[in-house]
């Protein structure tokens, strides 16, 4: 039977494969956030969430850079690239952004079209969700030990709310900056 299973595997393009992971992670996200929320309420839901996400995000960051065998960060290049690197390994279809330079040391990331918005509106939740995506690039940024500003702070999901989810980056001494755009 592990060598049928094997074959039927293996008839799975690597990017087929990678789809199905994600989707299948996405699943469980989801239907784990919700749970939370029908047994403990949305206020428990969205705390627990931005705190598994915040934690998650310094666990994959150091993994991946890890496997990768990427150089530690000491500059906002650097930084910048190994964030690019995770969305384009954890879920590149599933965040639309623009990154902007606005300012020495400091970027803006402009989404423009969000998996979890996407979702918490389709189920009737939106106004009440709290951003869980940018609590896991926290995370990345914890990871690599980079102290930094963001602006706005995390809080209600901004797209929700008809508002432009945009958030401000500056790196707070410790990392030498190379440019002044992202």
């Amino acid at each position: 039977m592990r060598q049928k299973a094997s074959q039927i595997l293996a008839s799975l393009s690597a990017e087929e494969r990678e789809s199905l992971l994600v989707k299948c992670w996405m699943s469980h996200d989801a239907r784990w956030y919700m749970t939370v929320a029908h047994e403990f309420g949305l206020h428990a839901a969205n705390k627990l969430n931005q705190l598994a996400a915040h934690e998650i995000g310094k666990v994959e960051a150091t993994r991946i850079t890890r496997a990768l065998g990427l150089a530690p960060v000491s500059t906002l290049d650097d930084y910048v690239t190994v964030q690019e690197v995770i969305i384009g390994l954890v879920g590149p279809d599933l965040i639309d952004y623009d990154l902007l330079a606005v300012g020495d040391g400091a970027w803006q990331v402009r989404v423009k079209r969000c998996f979890a918005h996407e979702n918490v509106t389709r189920v009737g939740i939106g106004e009440a969700y709290e951003c869980g995506v940018f609590a896991r690039v926290t995370g990345w940024m914890d990871a690599f030990g980079l102290n930094y500003e963001m602006t706005p702070a995390l809080g209600k999901c901004r797209r929700a709310h008809g508002r432009e989810c945009a958030y401000t980056f500056k790196l707070q001494g410790g990392i030498e900056l190379t440019r002044g755009d992202a």
